[in-house]
């Protein structure tokens, strides 16, 4: 499964939503369709689905390995809690996409594998693990297990290069306010959040430049499947700061990710964005809903502060505000990057000669089928005080009403009961 990105191919991001086609249902169902034997159970119809408690029994006693139906390209969807506490392994292979929309649990210390190219696809579901001697194998790479920021920043150290996945949701309160980025290393590898959320991050950093969980990525580095809630980023390094809820410097890609609640601020001169601070990789499929304070000379942006890169389908909906000479939007503060399929909804403000704009303060280059609301954000204009073409202002009701052109239904959605009615992610709802 392929993406492409403004003429960029990345591997590893499947389609957002299955089409109109045949899917191997893992839920609550009866079993249907399924030929269970010696350690397999094989889809013998287009459509099929296997009982999440049938499953569970079989795997009280074997290894299992559920396949889907090899005459077609099916579909794989978890809809239900899938969890079973044995040691016995569980191999889950599609010729399609896997759908993770509930919970795969592994309770006890065994195996899982998800032969499935690039990778599930997180709809609201998470896999987790209970112990990190298990074992976890997507798209046939395996990928070290961590449970904590400690045990992340200390993989990334010993192996920047390596695959790394968040075992459990991790509430960092318990570790208190960082004093230093966590993760120091510039990070080329994979880290893959499997669906979790990172809770509670505080830090008070008067050392480092980059400022944020991830100091930086590189041109390899990518950051997937992972959410943040209720972050306090407060970047006081006299000299500029780069800061982000997720990753102060983005070479690499970041993808699926939101950070949901909390502020990144700064009292110096910064580059400063809800997700990411200063990006000149990719970011896609993403949002933030961060407050957004910068001081004199700031680029401040609700989702990136400073985008060099490549930017598509995202949204920002938290308050930006900057001092003094300082480009500051609702979605990005200085764009020389190429923006397409995007909203913000946050207040935005500046002191004198700042350029504010409702999606953007400052952009170099064309932007296209962006929008931001005229309503929330107290401003007329889409970019430091002017309108420009591809970036287009909306009311509340209209961005509620139906998706914005440009956006696919393959990958927006609206509903009233989701992120307060605007469009949200399919694969990554706000919740």
């Amino acid at each position: 499964m392929k993406f492409r990105l403004a003429g960029l191919t990345v591997a590893f991001v499947a389609v957002a939503v299955s089409s109109a086609q045949a899917t191997l249902q893992i839920s609550n169902k009866p079993t249907k369709n399924m030929d269970c034997s010696a350690g397999e159970c094989m889809a013998t119809a287009p459509n099929a689905v296997m009982n999440v408690d049938d499953l569970a029994a079989l795997l009280a006693s074997s290894d299992m390995r559920v396949v889907t139906y090899p005459l077609t390209g099916q579909d794989m969807i978890i809809a239900a809690p899938l969890a079973w506490a044995t040691s016995h392994a569980l191999t889950l292979e599609s010729n399609g996409n896997i759908y993770v929309r509930d919970t795969i649990t592994v309770e006890g210390t065994a195996h899982l594998d998800l032969k499935v190219a690039g990778g599930p696809v997180f709809q609201k579901g998470a896999v987790r693990f209970w112990d990190t001697a298990s074992r976890l194998t997507m798209d046939e790479q395996d990928y070290q297990l961590v449970n904590s920021i400690a045990d992340l920043a200390a993989a990334v150290a010993a192996h920047p290069k390596s695959f790394i996945a968040l075992a459990n949701n991790y509430n960092a309160k318990a570790d208190g306010q960082y004093t230093r980025v966590p993760v120091q290393t510039a990070f080329a590898g994979t880290f893959d959040g499997l669906g979790n959320t990172i809770s509670n991050f505080a830090i008070w950093d008067t050392v480092d430049n980059n400022i944020a969980l991830f100091a930086a990525t590189k041109h390899k580095g990518t950051i997937r499947n992972l959410g943040m809630a209720k972050i306090n980023v407060l970047a006081e390094n006299t000299f500029t700061n780069i800061a982000g809820g997720l990753v102060a410097y983005n070479g690499g890609v970041i993808f699926n990710c939101h950070v949901d609640g909390g502020t990144v601020r700064t009292d110096f001169d910064g580059t400063l964005g809800g997700l990411a601070g200063l990006s000149y990789g990719i970011v896609a499929d993403s949002w933030a809903n961060v407050s957004v304070e910068g001081a004199q000379s700031a680029q401040a942006g609700g989702l990136i502060g400073n985008a060099h890169g490549h930017v598509q389908d995202v949204y920002a909906i938290g308050r930006v505000i900057a001092g003094d000479q300082s480009d500051v939007g609702g979605l990005i503060g200085y764009n020389f990057g190429h923006v397409r399929y995007a909203y913000s909804t946050g207040h935005v403000s500046g002191g004198q000669n700042a350029f504010v704009g409702g999606l953007m303060g400052t952009t170099q280059l064309p932007v296209h089928d962006s929008y931001w609301d005229t309503e929330t954000s107290g401003t007329e204009f889409g970019v430091g005080g002017k309108n420009v073409d591809g970036i287009t202002g909306m009311t509340t009701a209209e961005l509620k009403a139906e998706l914005p052109h440009g956006f696919s239904f393959t990958t927006w959605a609206l509903s009233p009961r989701i992120n307060t009615g605007y469009p949200y992610l399919i694969t990554n709802p706000a919740k």
